[in-house]
């Protein structure tokens, strides 16, 4: 237990894993705290992952929650069911839409993001939706059953995840692209066209370069999209996948520092002292291509959820653990194909040098050197050796030794960093006297 945490009043806004980690974190390391949970959202936290198997039937709904419905009184936890509309960082108080102020010693924003929608006309026929919560996938397979054709807009995971479950139930499905790379922040446009011959092998209709100028409706009901170059695709049901959108309005009116999302530094603080920011609502920054992004991702709102309790609590080991700016192991299945990727790895150019490794049927493999350090990894068809990626990635060693045999199948790249005593990989956070390997080891058991 932190002695001097004893008594201190923490208030997470928000209900998501970032928040319900963050809350379980701080329990565990204090519990004499007082822990409140604010959220208008009323439904339990679920696994934002499996949402995609849900819509494939291959998930019951009652195997989406991540936590039991009696969680919060388990760890006594206060939840109110409410929205915040303002902050006042000066004064420690929240107020919200019922008129209700709450007071904090330690505020953590972890209230995630919106779905990005179109704004074109024909928004509001029956038939047209983003998907983002449970209940936006609820109803798309409640509208299935009159569905034959569907059209899929958008250019990241969650566009391709869907077309590839929606062809799994047998429909015909048009994915239209705004440019031509999918997944543009990770993806090069090799490992692209990869992922997009597997869908065109399986039947999707890929369109790149369309944007929807107009969806079209009979009796109130979705009938096509027309494209802004002027081409008709019928269809019953248009899905938007787009991206997302922080939640951000009443915290940038708080004064506190916001991007596209709320900005915060290593130890997950915004511009405001004593609070915290994690999750869906955070911007991550790259200083390696001075952008910043909304992840959006489940792994690293787990990682921040649990920095920023550390650090709400002065306990986050920050030699070890780069906030929102880790380079997190991003590892799935894009289109059937094994993929994972680290870092930065969908920039060219000086001065970065991409090595690549020879051509394979189904396989694909670049790492991006900046002056002989790693920045970045992706691998499309093998991730078995992902965590040796990171590992250099992490540690910022120099590959140019190795340079000429690192992209072979043979060359055992952790073998390697063990004779030049690397340390492990950096998987997540961990608390100040920790045994950080251990610790994060443990928690993907």
């Amino acid at each position: 237990m932190v002695a001097g945490g004893k008594g201190r009043s923490f208030v997470i806004v928000g209900n998501g894993i970032a928040g319900v980690t963050a809350a379980e974190t701080l329990r565990a390391e204090d519990g004499a705290a007082s822990i409140t949970i604010i959220a208008a959202n009323t439904v339990p936290v679920y696994y934002r992952p499996a949402l995609k198997d849900f819509l494939g039937g291959r998930v019951p709904a009652e195997k989406l929650w991540a936590r039991p419905p009696s969680f919060y009184q388990d760890i006594r936890i206060q939840y109110i069911a409410d929205q915040v509309v303002a902050i006042d960082g000066r004064q420690h108080l929240l107020l919200l839409a019922s008129g209700r102020q709450v007071g904090y010693d330690c505020l953590l924003l972890a209230n995630g993001a919106s779905a990005s929608t179109l704004t074109c006309p024909g928004m509001q026929l029956a038939g047209v939706t983003t998907l983002r919560s449970v209940a936006d996938y609820q109803a798309v397979l409640a509208y299935l059953g009159n569905v034959r054709r569907v059209v899929v807009v958008g250019s990241g995971t969650l566009a391709l995840e869907t077309v590839e479950m929606l062809r799994y139930r047998g429909l015909q499905v048009s994915h239209l692209l705004r440019h031509q790379i999918l997944w543009s922040e990770v993806l090069d446009a090799t490992a692209s066209d990869l992922v997009l011959q597997q869908e065109e092998h399986d039947g999707v209709d890929v369109r790149l370069e369309q944007e929807v100028a107009e969806i079209v409706g009979k009796d109130g009901c979705v009938s096509g999209v027309v494209t802004r170059q002027g081409q008709h695709i019928p269809c019953e049901l248009v899905l938007i996948a787009i991206g997302i959108q922080p939640n951000i309005d009443f915290i940038r009116r708080g004064g506190i520092a916001c991007g596209c999302g709320v900005q915060v530094d290593a130890s997950m603080r915004t511009s405001m002292p004593d609070i915290y920011a994690a999750g869906d609502v955070v911007e991550a920054y790259n200083p390696l291509t001075a952008r910043a992004r909304p992840l959006g991702q489940w792994y690293p709102a787990i990682q921040q959820g649990r920095a920023a309790a550390y650090s709400m609590l002065d306990l986050l080991d920050t030699g070890s653990t780069a906030g929102a700016n880790i380079n997190y192991l991003n590892a799935t299945f894009l289109y059937g194909l094994d993929f994972a990727s680290v870092g930065l790895t969908s920039v060219s150019g000086y001065p970065y040098h991409p090595l690549v490794a020879p051509p394979q049927p189904r396989r694909y493999q670049k790492v991006l050197l900046h002056n002989g350090i790693p920045v970045g990894w992706l691998s499309l068809g093998d991730r078995a050796p992902a965590l040796a990626f990171k590992r250099a990635i992490d540690h910022h060693v120099n590959l140019l030794p190795v340079a000429s045999v690192l992209c072979e199948q043979h060359f055992d790249l952790d073998s390697w960093l063990d004779a030049q005593g690397v340390p492990p990989p950096i998987l997540g956070v961990s608390k100040v006297g920790e045994d950080h390997l251990a610790s994060q080891m443990a928690r993907i058991r």
